[in-house]
């Protein structure tokens, strides 16, 4: 597993973003910048047999800077750890979290990250309980053979 810094992507995600639109997305970026890199979790839409036939009948991830790669499916774990606080003399109390995942080798690849990544999450409370919240909808939505074993 190599350093997230050898495949251009950021360590740390400092803001998240939710879109109705004809269906539910959930974005981590980097930064404010339009340009930022981020991460995208977008709900499966309702299937048809075309969606079904070419494997689009489940969530879509995707990743990068303003032009993403996706792929449907392959998250095999998803994980947000409880906060970091760190111990005395250290001060004020850490407001981070870490988003864990575990992705199959072909979703790795398209997306250009490794098979396991962890990013650190700095946001707020508000922010890290939509992000929960987003992301058990999206990796729910679609082929429950797809749903991550931990969420």
């Amino acid at each position: 597993m190599g350093q997230l810094s050898d495949y251009g992507v950021p360590t740390v995600l400092r803001g998240a973003v939710e879109v109705q639109g004809d269906v539910y997305a959930l974005y981590l970026i980097e930064h404010r910048d339009v340009e930022s890199w981020s991460l995208g979790f977008m709900e499966s839409g309702d299937p048809n047999e075309q969606s079904t036939e070419h494997g689009m009948d489940t969530y879509c991830l995707g990743a990068g800077s303003d032009s993403h790669s996706y792929w449907y499916g392959g998250i095999v774990e998803c994980e947000i750890s409880a906060s970091k606080q760190p111990t005395l003399p250290k001060m004020p109390p850490s407001d981070t979290s870490e988003l864990r995942l575990v992705l199959t080798q072909q979703t790795a690849g398209q997306l250009g990250l490794p098979t396991q990544v962890t990013f650190t999450l700095c946001l707020t409370l508000r922010q890290l309980l939509m992000v929960k919240r987003g992301l058990t909808r999206v990796l729910t939505s679609g082929r429950p053979g797809d749903t991550p074993r931990l969420l």
